[in-house]
């Protein structure tokens, strides 16, 4: 008989508060020049963020994967210091100003396991609901697949930050130029609040998706399993895929993937029809490197 393994989830540790923009560049800076961050008064005060402000961004740094904890003797954490990432992003696009580096903390954020994050873009599978309905299916999911069940209320809070964090108003309605916690990944278009209906509703990026940032999704998709060639169709039907996590379809799956074999084909990315399967196969390397090869292509650093 098949069991669902149960995770531990992640509950409330953003202190309520979605992702600000600004907010990473100004932790990660800091991380950097305090050689770590911790959310005490001092950094605080530093940051000039209040307290639980500064706690809520220790958690967004360290979720984006631009901190991590280490482990000292007996498995205990030794704090939050900056990640292999971290430093990647601080020397090539410190201020978060191309796209790429904020589809690549989405991407890392929507693979943290036992988040609301991930449950969201793999798991939900609305494309059109309302809160009620989102945070309903939250429970269903925490119900089923949390070793830790929590209450309501703080599902609710989920929810809230994961809409807060992501829903953009459609592009037919002004956005108000001052409200100062409009977050960064808002920018990518995955989700759209329509305040006529206060439904909110899935789609596609406006923007096309850099194809390094499909190539890092396709990396870690080999990387979960442990091979170097996978089928088109898995990059639509697997967790942590690019249709998931970009929301997008088969054909925009098909277009990227032509595109990444043309453009790195000669780092191994290749194409192949076995039978009539269609496969992608990734060269052996770190997924973050594509990040570092969009900035070789489009010549910024």
């Amino acid at each position: 008989m098949n069991m669902t393994v149960k995770t531990r989830y992640e509950f409330g540790r953003h202190e309520t508060f979605s992702l600000r923009e600004g907010w990473l560049d100004k932790g990660l800076a800091h991380a950097i020049a305090a050689n770590g961050f911790k959310a005490d008064v001092e950094t605080a005060d530093a940051l000039g963020l209040g307290k639980n402000m500064a706690k809520s961004l220790q958690f967004w740094i360290e979720a984006t994967g631009l901190a991590a904890r280490g482990q000292g003797e007996e498995g205990r954490s030794t704090g939050l210091t900056v990640s292999d990432f971290g430093r990647l992003v601080a020397s090539t696009d410190q201020h978060f100003e191309y796209a790429i580096s904020t589809w690549f903390v989405h991407m890392i954020l929507a693979r943290r396991t036992g988040t609301v994050w991930n449950w969201f873009f793999n798991d939900f599978r609305s494309g059109v609901f309302d809160r009620e309905t989102c945070v309903e299916g939250l429970l269903r999911h925490v119900r089923d697949h949390a070793v830790n069940q929590t209450t309501i209320t703080v599902l609710q809070r989920e929810v809230a930050c994961i809409l807060g964090t992501y829903a953009s108003l459609p592009a037919s309605e002004a956005q108000d130029p001052e409200d100062f916690t409009i977050s960064p990944l808002r920018t990518l278009g995955l989700l759209v609040k329509h305040t006529d209906t206060g439904r909110f509703e899935k789609t596609a990026p406006l923007d096309a998706v850099p194809v390094e940032a499909f190539l890092a999704c396709v990396q870690w998709n080999v990387s979960d399993a442990d091979t170097e060639t996978l089928p088109l169709s898995d990059l639509i039907s697997r967790r942590g895929s690019p249709a998931r996590l970009f929301n997008i379809d088969g054909d925009t799956i098909n277009e990227l993937a032509h595109a990444a074999a043309e453009e790195y084909g000669d780092r191994g990315v290749r194409l192949s029809l076995l039978g009539s399967t269609r496969t992608i196969t990734m060269p052996r390397m770190a997924a973050s490197e594509w990040y570092s090869l969009h900035f070789k292509r489009i010549g910024a650093r």
